[in-house]
């Protein structure tokens, strides 16, 4: 009986696992997941690293509390639509129903 059969175990790498990541990069890209394809740096957050004490701080504006809610991977109308309901007391900044 054995092993369990074809293909139970992967092969073994014939060039060490960085340079084999490294050819992969070369030939594919480098892998950006799906929901940051087509992003550009002005629609991204914007990490606070200079002062611990900005640590959580919205770096993209559109946060309406000052603290980073997740907002900044709205689309433009997810937005829109988000603001709209927290100005009008419908739901609190994380999107809970108030």
């Amino acid at each position: 009986m054995g092993d369990g059969g074809k293909g139970s175990r992967p092969r073994p790498f014939s060039v060490p696992k960085e340079a084999f990541d490294n050819n992969h990069e070369t030939i594919f890209g480098k892998y950006v997941p799906p929901y940051l394809r087509n992003r550009t740096e002005e629609t991204m957050q914007v990490r606070v690293k200079e002062d611990s004490k900005e640590f959580g701080r919205c770096g993209c504006g559109r946060s309406p509390t000052g603290k980073c809610i997740g907002w900044h991977g709205l689309t433009e109308d997810g937005f829109k639509e988000a603001l709209e309901k927290y100005k009008t007391n419908q739901e609190d900044a994380n999107g809970t129903p108030v």
